[in-house]
């Protein structure tokens, strides 16, 4: 069934709204001030999703998509804009989100310098040997040659990598990840945690010489269960690109490819320099503290903090990050147990945590504690919000940007910073 739509809104994952009778339909990849001819894919009880097939009046921000695959992909929502209009659109999607929490306050935008070719790593689906992504909001696998938000270094070491692919046939890869260290690039690919693999019988190709290597073993990356081997430790004695990575080659062979870092080297920094401006004298948590680069940062200029992480990989290297710092404390645990066992006054609570959100007994804790001030960084504004329904009785925001970690998608750092009330 094909329908005729106005698109009047957008939706918070960057899809456009219209109305099919009086249903709202949401229609991927179209624009506010938008009419399209679109195919209805999905019809529920309250609302439809269209595909849009044709646009009959386009929007005077609307531009060709830079990516071959925009269309098919799950990975961008905004190409088809200007950038200054994704910036708006953002904007106002945070905007509506907040004002559940009765915030209806400014909220500032730290641009990205580089809308494309920013991702320093990456994440490839594989199917038949071929590396690919999945369709929108599906598990559908189509295969990709390039990607314009990923770092052109990694999308330069994508032949060699299929090339690997194409000589070895391996049968339970689940993915490959490629990530740019320091202008070093690492290789590393995800197999079934039951797979046995005889080195011997690997046909090695230039991959091994040029780039650092590895082999995991599991079901995601993202897990001290997941068991690393590295291949090849291959590193060119080059210049540092950027300042937040290791600075030698012998740093960067010590990274834990399974740990937590920021995709855009160029957003994270500044959003670490908008917490620093908050923590001279201060006692201070770094909460889901990863590797411990902010951590070691912030003790810099803090009086003392703790930094608390989970994953044993991340804590370890952020035991060797923090080495030199004498006012740091680093703690592997879980936020909402430890957090209560720190007898000393806090000040400040940085909350960083995944795409989950806070658990309840973290929030309670930090209330409990009658922390005077929380910087809560986000990469999801749906839990962000959730979270802030529970402060809110404690605490008034006082402070909201959003740092634009990753142009041309719906999704956004927002940096949030509360001061208690009573």
């Amino acid at each position: 069934m094909s329908e005729k739509i106005e698109i009047f809104d957008i939706s918070y994952d960057g899809a456009g709204v219209g109305k099919v009778g009086e249903k709202i339909c949401f229609v991927p990849k179209t624009l506010p001030g938008e009419v399209v001819q679109a195919k209805i894919v999905s019809d529920g009880k309250t609302f439809c999703v269209g595909e849009c097939d044709k646009i009959l009046k386009a929007s005077p921000a609307r531009i060709e998509a830079k990516c071959p695959y925009f269309s098919i992909c799950g990975g961008c929502d905004f190409q088809h804009c200007t950038y200054e209009q994704e910036q708006i659109y953002k904007k106002q999607i945070l905007e509506k989100e907040l004002k559940k929490v009765g915030f209806c306050g400014e909220i500032d935008f730290v641009a990205a310098e580089q809308r494309f070719f920013y991702r320093n790593k990456i994440k490839f689906e594989v199917e038949k040997g071929k590396l690919g992504y999945f369709k929108h909001k599906s598990h559908d696998f189509f295969e990709v040659k390039t990607c314009p938000i990923c770092d052109e270094k990694l999308l330069s070491a994508l032949p060699f990598v299929e090339e690997f692919l194409a000589e070895n046939k391996f049968k339970s890869l689940i993915n490959v990840y490629l990530r740019n260290v320091g202008g070093e690039i690492f290789v590393c690919f995800l197999f079934d945690k039951n797979t046995k693999i005889d080195m011997k019988k690997i046909k090695k190709t230039t991959i091994f010489e040029r780039f650092l290597t590895f082999f995991a073993f599991g079901e995601i990356l993202e897990s001290d269960k997941t068991k690393v081997v590295t291949v090849s430790s291959h590193v060119a004695e080059n210049d540092v690109t950027c300042p937040e990575t290791p600075q030698s080659p012998e740093e960067i062979r010590q990274i834990d490819i399974r740990a937590f870092s920021q995709v855009n080297d160029e957003i994270a920094q500044k959003l670490y320099a908008e917490v620093l401006r908050n923590v001279a004298g201060k006692n201070v948590v770094n909460a889901y503290s990863g590797q411990g680069l902010l951590t070691r940062q912030i003790a810099e200029r803090a009086r003392f903090v703790f930094g608390i992480e989970l994953q044993k990989s991340a804590h370890e290297k952020a035991e060797e990050t923090c080495a030199k710092c004498l006012n740091v404390k680093n703690i592997c645990g879980r936020v909402e147990n430890e957090l209560q066992k720190i007898a000393e006054k806090i000040d400040l609570i940085v909350l960083d945590p995944a795409r989950a959100g806070c658990q309840k007994t973290v929030l309670k804790e930090t209330i409990a504690r009658k922390t005077p001030e929380i910087a809560y960084i986000s990469c999801n504004f749906a839990t962000l919000v959730r979270d802030l329904k529970v402060l809110s009785d404690f605490y008034e925001i006082e402070k909201v940007k959003i740092f634009d970690m990753f142009p041309c998608t719906a999704n956004m750092e927002t940096y949030v910073v509360l001061k208690r009330k009573i």
